[in-house]
């Protein structure tokens, strides 16, 4: 049963990156995409936000309590506020850089729909509803993707649409989760006065990474030009499908339920090996019939099939143990491997930019992941090192196994179906509650 669960996740993450992400790259000429890109990464940049305030708080105070209960409404209300302060921000942004009402309404609404929804797919997860949660991706994505099939057949799919039917994909999946927001403003200001420390360690380092992850392309178009920012920005969309099943994992990796031992690590490097080689595939073919019309950020991308491939497997290990790690480091030792993971991936795929020039942006990409994951290992217990014996805290799920290695049920059913079985959270009351 958990085995058919976490296939229905994929399955919906597979498909809401199809429409979000690989439609508007093989439609979008090269500049629509590009414009696309710019809002895509400001909603990156403050779902980062919400990771580090609201979601991965939540998570670490589950791996204390041990209950999905625990600062329930308070969660929903902050994550209310958060999504909808942002979006307001990205759209009014956007109408002061375009003047363009339409666009602007579009990408404030499909940033503050897209980061709720991954809100409540976050929850969804942590209570081990993983299935509901890939339905519900399913549903919208489907929605969504016949919308922009329409838009293409009657030649008025855009950049604007292209943001619209995000929104819409967001909208309809979590219309179809059923849980609703909860505009609490006393509520919100209580979990973040409430969780100060928490949210003061993750927003740190969640700064750190957000200049790695936002400031990368920025920085190799700065050394190098138009074609590796966009390059390395369409390639690290197509390792969506990885990067967003191990984002709805997220919940469960961070709270302990899934432990960070040889097995897990092992079954998650032949996830990502084997969506490398799909992708790389999928390339190759595009390429090699030449099925599209040669102006695509695609087509650019046909020649570095292999290094797209390879980042794939290389971000799909390099992202498990990060998470691996946001729940098990306090303090400094936290923040310290987040700077140093940021210095080698900006100064690495800088680095061979300038060196070797444009096409070698990827492959540095995939060197890069590599080589910083080995920061995020974590050896035997320490007692100053981890959450779990923090002052005040409680060994969370998983606590046995993450420091020995050894693994846990959750490890052991990685190994067997990919990314199943992981270890039972207590029950929460009511899931619909709010």
């Amino acid at each position: 049963m958990k085995n058919t669960a976490y296939l229905w996740m994929i399955a919906g993450q597979i498909a809401t990156t199809a429409v979000i992400q690989v439609i508007p790259m093989l439609v979008l000429p090269v500049r629509g995409y590009a414009t696309f890109a710019i809002v895509y990464l400001a909603f990156a940049g403050f779902l980062a936000l919400q990771y580090a305030t609201i979601c991965d708080v939540w998570a670490r105070l589950l791996r204390r309590a041990g209950s999905t209960q625990v600062q329930l409404r308070d969660f929903q209300a902050a994550l209310t506020a958060l999504t909808s302060l942002s979006g307001l921000a990205v759209g009014v942004i956007a109408m002061v850089a375009t003047g363009q009402p339409a666009f602007a309404i579009a990408g404030g609404l499909a940033t503050a729909l897209s980061m709720y929804r991954s809100g409540i797919a976050y929850r969804l997860v942590a209570e081990n509803r993983i299935r509901f949660a890939g339905v519900t991706d399913l549903v919208g994505a489907g929605t969504a993707g016949l919308a922009s099939l329409a838009l293409i057949a009657v030649g008025s799919y855009s950049t604007t649409t292209a943001m619209s039917c995000w929104a819409l994909a967001s909208l309809v999946a979590t219309l179809a989760a059923r849980i609703r927001p909860v505009p609490s403003p006393r509520r919100a200001i209580r979990w973040f006065s409430g969780n100060r420390q928490d949210i003061g360690l993750l927003s740190a380092e969640a700064a750190i990474k957000t200049i790695e992850t936002v400031g990368t392309p920025y920085l190799v178009g700065a050394v190098g030009g138009a074609l590796p920012l966009a390059l390395h920005r369409a390639a690290s969309s197509l390792t969506y499908p990885v990067r967003l099943v191990l984002e709805m994992l997220r919940a469960r990796i961070i709270s302990g339920a899934i432990g960070g031992g040889v097995r897990a690590v092992l079954a998650i490097g032949t996830i990502g090996l084997v969506a490398g080689i799909g992708v790389a595939g999928g390339l190759t073919v595009l390429g090699s019939w030449g099925l599209l019309g040669g102006d695509t950020i695609i087509d650019a991308l046909v020649p570095h099939a292999l290094a797209v491939g390879a980042w794939i497997f290389t971000m799909a290990v390099s992202s498990f143990v990060q998470f691996v790690g946001r729940g098990h480091f306090s303090g400094r030792r936290l923040i310290s491997r987040r700077i140093a993971n940021t210095v080698i991936v900006l100064g690495v795929t800088a680095a061979a930019v300038i060196v070797f020039g444009a096409g070698a942006v990827i492959w540095a990409a995939a060197l890069a992941e590599l080589l910083a994951a080995g920061l995020w290992v974590i050896r035997r217990r320490a007692a100053d090192d981890t959450l779990a014996t923090a002052p005040g805290a409680h060994p969370g799920p998983g606590a046995e196994s993450e420091d020995t290695g050894r693994g846990d049920s959750a490890e052991a059913a990685l190994e067997g179906a990919g990314s199943a079985g992981v270890r039972e959270p207590v029950p929460t009351a009511d899931p619909q509650a709010v």
